[in-house]
Formats: structure tokens, C-alpha cells, sequence
């Protein structure tokens, strides 16, 4: 912004960052065009102005399902809405959002999904785009969006894990590698309510076994191992 103010750096200012095809102008960058280029006051802040977009494509998704209205046929081929927003163009970006940590959009996001990702032949591509390690960051307690996404996806993802020692669920489950085998199969055999309520307790029961301790060692380790990629997409917003 300095540079754009002292006239350094102008419209036609050839770009460049980790990730983009190749050098561009600055506004042919959009995250460059509408932070420098546009003038005026802006209505909402970035959050608000995310909220409702989410909010916007929410209310579009569910107005086009994936099945009938009955819930018995699945329609084929897929809402077009929902087949656009899964291409890796789109997919990333809203995923992405989950890295803000705003209770408000991160619960947006994850009913998004699920929308999106019902009945989908794109869903087995979900894990590309790090949704699973971005939704076990997160710290808050209004997880219960989030429970319904993984309990939806967890077990329908394109990856084999290359622990030939583990168990079925846990080389099938995409969680196997995150969560322990009791939480994965504690996930796959109750509600999403009830996942809810365990991942957010203190339980020592023969089915699973969770603290809030464990949860924050998961936080850690997810944090270590995605360091590295926040800085790279606050340089560039199609980082991979």
C-alpha cells in the first residue's frame, strides 16, 4: 500500500507470487485490484463481506439439492452450482476460509460443504485441499457443522494410508493419521451430535477415550505441519 501510495508500483505493474503461472499486472491480480486499485468506502469489513457471500451460496445451494424432493433419487448429473463450486478453482478458496478462525465463517464454510459435497463425484477429492486439517485447527465450540462434514467425507476420500499394520476404518478413514481409532470409529457408528459432544469433552469410556488435552496436542501438531502454508497464501491466494 505504501508503494501504491507513493506511485512506485501503478495498474500495469507486472506481479508476481509463489504459485500464480507466471508474471501478471496488478490488476489482473484480484486481491491486488480490489485492496489498491478501488476507491471509495467500503460497505462491509472483510468478514461481513464473507458472511454473506457464504450465507449467499448457502442459500443458493439448498435452493438446487442433490436429490429429489422426496430424498430417494439422487439427480444425475449433479446441481450445476454445486458441480462449479467443487472444481479446484473454486474449492480451495472456500476451504481456505477456515484459516481465518472466525466461528461465524468457519460454521458458514462447513454447511457450504456439506451442500456441495452431498451426492458429489468430486467428493473423494475433498482432502486435496487440506479441509480435514483445517477443520481439526480449529479451537472453538460450535463444531457441530464441522462433525456433519467429516462424518459425511471422512470415509469416501481418494487416499489409502501406506500403514499396512492398521486397522480397516483407520487405513480407509482419510482421519485415520489424525484422530485415534476409538474418535474415528466413535465418528463413523454415532450422530454427528454425538461426535460433537465427545470431541468437545472429558471422556474415558471403553468406546473412546478424549480429553481437552488431546485435542490441543492435535491443534499442535496440525499447526507444525501446515506451518509454512499460511504465510505462502497471504502472499498469493491460489497457494497450494
Amino acid at each position: 500500500k505504501e508503494l501504491w501510495q507513493k506511485g512506485v508500483i501503478t495498474p500495469k505493474t507486472r506481479c508476481w507470487a509463489i504459485g500464480m503461472d507466471g508474471w501478471r499486472s496488478l490488476q489482473q491480480i484480484p486481491q491486488l485490484k480490489w485492496c489498491l486499485i478501488a476507491k471509495g468506502t467500503p460497505i462491509y469489513n472483510e468478514t461481513e463481506l464473507s458472511s454473506k457471500l457464504l450465507d449467499i451460496l448457502i442459500k443458493c445451494t439448498s435452493f438446487f439439492p442433490s436429490r429429489t424432493q422426496n430424498g430417494t433419487a439422487v439427480l444425475i448429473p449433479g446441481p450445476k452450482l454445486s458441480r462449479k463450486l467443487s472444481e479446484f478453482v473454486c474449492l480451495p478458496h472456500i476451504v481456505q476460509v477456515c484459516l481465518t478462525h472466525d466461528p461465524g465463517l468457519l460454521e458458514r464454510v462447513a454447511t457450504l460443504l456439506c451442500h456441495i459435497m452431498e451426492d458429489n463425484p468430486e467428493m473423494p477429492k475433498v482432502y486435496l485441499t487440506g479441509v480435514f486439517y483445517f477443520m481439526l485447527m480449529y479451537t472453538g465450540s460450535n463444531i457441530l457443522p464441522i462433525t456433519k462434514f467429516l462424518k459425511m467425507t471422512h470415509m469416501k476420500q481418494g487416499f489409502r494410508s501406506d500403514e499396512i499394520s492398521q486397522s480397516g476404518i483407520m487405513h480407509r478413514s482419510i482421519l485415520g493419521q489424525l484422530l485415534p481409532e476409538a474418535m474415528v470409529c466413535f465418528l463413523e457408528n454415532y450422530s454427528a451430535e454425538k461426535f460433537a459432544e465427545i470431541f468437545l469433552g472429558e471422556f474415558d469410556t471403553p468406546e473412546a477415550i478424549w480429553s481437552s488435552e488431546m485435542r490441543r496436542l492435535l491443534i499442535e501438531k496440525i499447526s507444525a505441519h501446515i506451518a509454512d502454508f499460511t504465510p505462502r497464501l497471504k502472499g498469493h491466494t491460489m497457494a497450494r
